[in-house]
């Protein structure tokens, strides 16, 4: 990711384009990339005055890791300062001399190897002899993390890393100090809680913070220790909490104290010793940490949060690999009025399975002098929140919950916020729009609702239709589970199914080509949990119950219509057609389905 700093991006990745070096792991190689923003070229210079380009790793590299480390650029010199414990590159003329504006120079480390503990950190760049437009340094993360191992489990494939409304932070005039708030949301979008051992997690599962310090335009805040007191805006103030989560997540945070003998300040968050799932689904999958007193005078820009896993498990026999997040923060001038600052919600998106489950929707705003809020949600029948503010504050943050009752129905729903003054005077107002997905489908004809899944641009009923239809239908196995069988007729669908229909060939083939039958019979990994209801004849005769499962399609020819079989004897599903089509007076099972986006 891209680092903005005052005219020079800095990207530091390795050969995987990630901003990692792995510890104990073979000489790797870092690439250094620096794009010229400064809006005029750069000319390099020799001799006494030469263009030098000083390079520091993570404190966590030791002199001797430097020793074995090498830069090959043509018309540059390479050294290592064992005084500074940092690479030296310095411009001895030849190659191209001019670095023009928007162009991007680039060199490689190679030999990058350590064995030292996974750590969060960054790397630096200092400008030595450069013209005035050139900043003093610029900064990128770069962190030590443990191998990827073979037949471990990936963390990004399970977890969601965000900061709510980008991160956003009002920069400080000199000499008045602004304090902000962000908040660092996790949410587990894998089936099941983070770690699904039977037994208790071991070892020391930590979430580990740094931030981009410096006080250029790429930087958050610095962190020197020698004025670190309160509106310094020095960011070993920064304080990490828990303000808001469920109470099966029960995690802790450790705050930097500038008293010890660490060189920059990190925050470490991990799951209590209680929390056996360390994070939940459904409800229990989202955990928020806020990070408040951040005051920050340095230029408005881009800078980043880097976020770092480790010593996860999956369950008692697999680990999670190491995993590095980095998030982009904006950093912007205070408004120039009194107002809402952001307004959003953690998650723009609900899934409901039941159409009496309600929808708690949590929104969270910052604001800028404002006396009173209006909370207005776009569903039919929820009242207007009023939040009042009898003392305002410069900035200042809140949050509320919108509840939406039962629907059956997907819906966009958006919230407005209205901020008012001490007279009731109109500021101004925010929206926030979520979506409800309710994955469910209600059967007009007796209002029974069924499961569905989603299958590539498909949703599906995830268990057998069970209306009892005026004629042709008729139970075989145990309808609580199995549903009903149906001849075609009684199959079709009435016209107000709001798009639900019974499957056409294509939409078979797009489910049985992305599934294999072990996924898609009941209790597989896709969720479809198709069924072996076996069928009946024309003469109802019934037969191959827990053996088959047949599902009608919606193509009738002539009355011959084609039709999907699951068997358990050959493990395998075939689409039947033409000549193995059946007779529209035999019954089978009924999956209706329905187009998504």
């Amino acid at each position: 990711m891209a680092n903005e700093n005052n005219g020079i991006n800095l990207v530091v990745a390795n050969p995987e384009g990630k901003p990692v070096v792995y510890t104990g792991s073979p000489a790797t190689t870092l690439t250094f990339s620096l794009t010229n923003l400064t809006g005029a070229n750069i000319t390099f210079g020799t001799g006494t005055d030469a263009n030098t380009f000083e390079i520091f790793l993570p404190v966590c590299f030791a002199l001797s890791d430097l020793d074995n480390m090498r830069i090959l650029l043509e018309g540059w010199a390479f050294s290592v300062n064992s005084q500074d414990t940092s690479l030296m590159l310095v411009y001895s003329g030849g190659g191209a001399p001019v670095w023009n504006d928007g162009a991007v120079f680039s060199f490689d480390v190679t030999g990058v190897q350590t064995t030292a503990q996974p750590n969060t950190d960054t790397a630096q760049v200092t400008f030595i002899n450069f013209s005035d437009g050139v900043p003093s340094q610029v900064t990128a993360p770069l962190s030590v993390s443990n191998p990827p191992v073979p037949g471990n489990a990936d963390l990004t494939k399970v977890l969601q890393v965000s900061l709510d409304n980008q991160g956003g932070v009002i920069v400080s005039p000199s000499g008045d100090p602004l304090q902000n708030t962000v908040f660092l949301n996790i949410k587990n979008i894998g089936g099941a809680p983070l770690y699904s051992g039977d037994a208790m997690w071991q070892g020391n599962p930590t979430v580990t913070i740094v931030f981009v310090y410096g006080t250029s335009t790429g930087s958050l805040a610095p962190d020197n220790k020698t004025n670190v007191g309160p509106g310094s805006g020095s960011a070993w103030n920064i304080v990490a909490t828990i303000p808001y989560n469920p109470p099966q997540n029960i995690w802790g945070t450790t705050n930097p104290s500038s008293g010890s003998s660490d060189a920059h300040p990190r925050w470490f968050l991990k799951p209590s010793a209680l929390n056996q799932g360390i994070i939940g689904t459904g409800d229990n999958a989202n955990i928020t940490f806020s990070f408040s007193e951040i005051i920050s005078f340095t230029p408005p820009g881009h800078t980043q949060m880097i976020v770092q896993f480790s010593g996860f498990m999956k369950d008692e026999n697999t680990p999670y690999d190491d995993a590095v997040f980095v998030l982009d923060m904006v950093k912007q001038n205070a408004p120039a009025t009194r107002g809402l600052i952001n307004f959003f919600s953690p998650t723009p998106l609900y899934t409901v399975n039941q159409p009496d489950t309600p929808i708690a929707i949590p929104l969270r705003w910052a604001m800028f002098d404002v006396a009173s809020v209006t909370v207005i949600a776009s569903f039919p029948g929820i009242s207007p929140i009023d939040v009042p503010y009898p003392n305002p504050t410069t900035i200042a943050y809140d949050n509320a919950v919108v509840t939406i009752p039962g629907t059956t129905q997907s819906t966009a729903v958006t919230i407005t916020l209205q901020a008012y003054n001490g007279t009731g005077g109109f500021l101004n107002s925010m929206q926030f729009t979520v979506y409800i997905q309710a994955n469910m489908f209600v059967d007009p004809r007796d209002g029974k609702v069924y499961p569905v899944v989603k299958a590539n641009n498909r949703l599906w009923m995830s268990a057998n239709l069970d209306y009892v239809a005026p004629a042709g239908s008729s139970v075989y196995g145990p309808e609580a589970q199995y549903g009903r069988l149906y001849q075609f007729n009684a199959a079709a669908q009435p016209q107000n199914m709001s798009g639900w229909r019974l499957p056409n060939k294509d939409d078979w083939e797009n489910l049985i080509t992305t599934f294999t039958y072990a996924q898609l019979i009941s209790g597989g990994d896709s969720g479809f949990d198709a069924l072996l209801n076996g069928s009946m004849d024309v003469n109802g005769v019934p037969s191959n119950f827990s053996v088959y499962g047949y599902y009608w399609t919606g193509v009738n020819n002539g009355g011959k219509v084609d039709y999907l079989s699951f068997s358990s004897k050959s493990n395998s599903v075939t689409y039947l057609e033409g000549a193995y089509a059946l007779s529209a007076a035999s019954s089978l099972s009924v999956r209706y389905v329905k187009d998504v986006s």
